[in-house]
C-alpha cells in the first residue's frame, strides 16, 4: 500500500514518532512518504497562501493514490500547532485528493495534556473520506514544551522509554491492522473542529531578542521558522545576527528549540527557568541539578522549623507527663 504521512514538530519529536512508523510499515513492504508540515507551510505563507507551492504540489501528488493517510501534530495551545490548519483548508489542500484514501490515523506529542489533537486530526481525516476505516491514534507524553511551564533541569530531558514503547507498538498495530488485524473502536468525533489561535508576542513569551555575542550566525533559526518571522540580513548590513518580524511570528519556540547556542531570548520568560531546558541536549558545559529529594519537597511545603521543632517540643511534653504518672 501507499502511505502518506504529514507531520509538524517543534522539537523532532512529532517527526521521530512518523518515522517509527515508517520503519515499521516499510518493513512490510509497504510504500512510506513522509511530509514535514511545517515546511510545506514555510513555503506557503512565503507565497501569500495563494498558490500551491512545490512542497505543497508534492504533498498534493503523493495524496491523490494513497491508500493511507496520517497526520500528527504536537500540541500548542491545546490544540494542533499554531499555523498547521493552514493546510487543512479546502483551498491548501482539496477533498478530492482524498478520493483514494482507505485508512487513516493521527498522532500527537504533548507536554501537559494531550487534549483533543488527535480526535481533531481523526476527525478531519474522516471528514475528507467518511468511507475510510480508522486505524488508531497515539500521542506521546513529552517534555513541556510552552516556554513559561519548561520543567527544571535534570528532571525530564527525555521522552521516557515507557512512552518510546507505546509508539513502537501502535507502528507494529498499523502493520497488524493493515494485514486484516481487528481495527480499534471509532475516535472521539469533535462536531467543532477547533482552529488553533494566532498567538503573537506579548500574550505569553514576549518580543524575542537575539544575543549578538552569542549568535554564531549559523541562521538555524531562519530555516527552522515555519512563519518566516525570522531572515538573514541583507548583504553589507552591519549587524550579521538574524532580522526579526514581530507581524509574521507566532510565538512557538521552535527558533529557540533548534538554535545550537542559546542565543535566542523571550523576555517574559524568565532567563533562568529557560536555561534548566534544552530538550535533552548533551551539553558538557551545562551543570545539570539533580532532582529535589522527598525530604526537600516536603520542607518547601512544610518548613522545618515551622513544623518539625514545634512538633518534637510537643512530643518531648507528652513524654516528660507519661514518665511522671509512672
Amino acid at each position: 500500500m501507499k502511505i502518506v504521512i504529514l507531520y509538524f514538530s517543534n522539537t523532532g519529536s512529532t517527526k521521530s514518532m512518523a518515522t517509527t512508523f515508517q520503519k515499521h510499515l516499510e518493513s512490510a513492504n509497504h510504500t512510506v512518504t513522509l511530509h514535514d508540515g511545517f515546511a510545506i507551510l514555510k513555503q506557503y505563507m512565503a507565497a501569500g497562501e495563494k498558490e500551491v507551492t512545490p512542497l505543497l504540489s508534492k504533498y498534493h501528488d503523493s495524496l491523490r493514490d494513497a491508500d493511507v493517510v496520517g497526520i500528527g501534530s504536537y500540541v500548542s495551545y491545546g490544540t494542533i500547532a499554531d499555523g498547521a490548519a493552514k493546510l487543512l483548508t479546502e483551498q491548501a489542500t482539496p477533498t478530492a485528493l482524498f478520493a483514494s484514501m482507505k485508512f487513516y490515523f493521527s498522532f500527537s506529542s504533548f507536554g501537559s495534556f494531550p487534549l483533543n489533537t488527535t480526535s481533531f486530526l481523526a476527525t478531519y481525516l474522516h471528514q475528507r473520506n467518511a468511507d475510510a476505516k480508522y486505524l488508531g491514534s497515539i500521542a506521546q507524553h513529552d517534555p513541556e514544551n510552552y516556554l513559561p511551564l519548561l520543567p527544571p533541569r535534570g528532571s525530564i530531558d527525555g521522552v521516557r522509554d515507557s512512552a518510546l514503547k507505546k509508539v513502537d507498538d501502535f507502528g507494529k498495530d498499523l502493520v497488524s491492522r493493515l494485514n486484516g488485524g481487528a481495527l480499534p473502536p471509532m475516535h472521539k468525533m469533535l462536531e467543532k473542529t477547533p482552529r488553533p489561535a494566532n498567538m503573537k508576542p506579548g500574550t505569553s513569551s514576549g518580543t524575542i531578542k537575539i544575543d549578538s555575542e552569542k549568535c554564531i550566525k549559523c541562521y538555524k533559526c531562519v530555516t527552522v521558522c515555519p512563519y518566516n518571522a525570522l531572515a538573514k540580513p541583507e548583504e553589507g548590513a552591519a549587524v550579521k545576527i538574524p532580522v526579526w518580524d514581530a507581524d509574521m511570528c507566532y510565538g512557538c519556540g521552535r527558533c529557540f528549540n533548534y538554535c545550537p547556542v542559546r542565543a535566542i531570548e523571550f523576555p517574559k520568560v524568565k532567563t533562568e527557568e529557560k536555561e534548566q531546558y534544552y530538550w535533552g541536549r548533551q551539553d558538557k558545559n551545562l551543570k545539570i541539578n539533580k532532582p529535589p529529594s522527598r525530604v526537600a519537597v516536603i520542607s518547601r511545603v512544610l518548613p522545618i522549623k515551622k513544623v518539625v521543632i514545634p512538633l518534637a517540643l510537643v512530643a518531648c511534653v507528652g513524654l516528660f507527663f507519661v514518665t511522671r504518672k509512672k
